[in-house]
């Protein structure tokens, strides 16, 4: 089967998979990501999807070539200095897992592609 096969039969998977946010509880208050922020200098605040969810994410993973392609095809004129991911959560999270078992294949270009609206 193609790569490209294999992405949408993955990316139609996943939207079938109910939420991770169930088991899974972000703060969506600016307020208390700041806090976080604050007690950890080495972790980033990341913006995702419509509703623009916060996560805290390591600079490991924000350094990441496929993170770093997201975050640019993601990119505004709007945005100073906030990371903002257009992205859907329960594929970003799918993601987050594979940057971090290190279970990601393909080109960046086309992971970038499949995870980004």
């Amino acid at each position: 089967m193609s790569k490209v096969g294999k992405l949408t039969k993955l990316k139609s998977a996943i939207k079938k998979w109910p939420s991770f946010a169930k088991n899974h509880h972000h703060s969506s208050s600016s307020a208390a990501v700041s806090n976080e922020l604050s007690e950890d200098n080495n972790h980033h605040v990341v913006y995702v999807g419509p509703t623009r969810r916060p996560y805290m994410l390591r600079p490991d993973i924000i350094s990441h070539p496929l993170f770093q392609e997201l975050v640019d095809r993601s990119r505004s004129m709007e945005q100073d200095r906030e990371i903002v991911v257009s992205c859907e959560v329960v594929l970003f999270e799918h993601l987050l897992w594979m940057l971090k078992t290190g279970q990601e294949g393909g080109s960046v270009e086309e992971l970038a592609e499949f995870y980004t609206y």
